[in-house]
């Protein structure tokens, strides 16, 4: 595989080369779900904050801080990913280098609290359970962000999953806004308001 090319800003062309055959064959968002993405939260995203908790290649947080999201934050649990990650944004020359994490997901909310950081979006991609119920671990995620406080105020959630998967109507204080799904995949948006 060639690698991973940004769609749309200021980044628009440039290359992520992963692999994903050298990183356990880790699954990428395919293209068409990922201009889903950014139609359903907004095509441009100047000043917003950004946090992709399960980053994989980091296509998502480097499509939004193309976009102009700032900050951009990157979580992963695999250190070599996390690694492709660090030298791809540094092949880039940015003015200001995004915080690259790899920590669990529940750690890294917890470190962004202790930092003070909010952020208008948070994506979550985590592995696929491909169940035809709800699934635990995403009412365990979102549960997690509404007690960490990171999503602002007028912030979403926006979870890529297994388009099986039965969605709850509401988690916390958040509302399911909508899903939309694409073959295998959907994408789930919860938000406060």
């Amino acid at each position: 595989m060639g690698g991973i090319r940004v769609t749309a800003g200021a980044l628009k062309g440039r290359l992520i080369p992963f692999d994903n055959r050298k990183f356990d064959d880790a699954d990428i968002t395919p293209q068409k779900v990922k201009g889903a993405i950014f139609s359903m939260i907004g095509e441009w995203l100047n000043g917003k904050g950004f946090l992709d908790l399960f980053a994989g290649s980091g296509q998502i947080g480097i499509e939004a801080l193309s976009r102009g999201a700032d900050p951009v934050v990157f979580n992963d649990t695999d250190y070599k990913r996390v690694q492709f990650m660090k030298a791809c944004l540094d092949g880039f020359g940015l003015e200001k280098v995004p915080l690259v994490l790899n920590l669990s997901a529940d750690r890294a909310l917890a470190f962004l609290k202790s930092r003070g950081h909010t952020f208008d979006y948070i994506f979550l991609d985590p592995p696929y359970v491909k169940a035809r119920e709800g699934v635990s671990y995403h009412r365990e995620l979102v549960k997690a962000i509404a007690d960490s406080g990171v999503l602002s105020e007028k912030g979403e959630i926006i979870i890529q999953h297994f388009s099986g998967n039965t969605m709850d109507g509401g988690i916390g204080p958040y509302h399911h806004k909508a899903t939309k799904v694409y073959g295998k995949t959907a994408l789930t948006v919860y938000s406060p308001h």
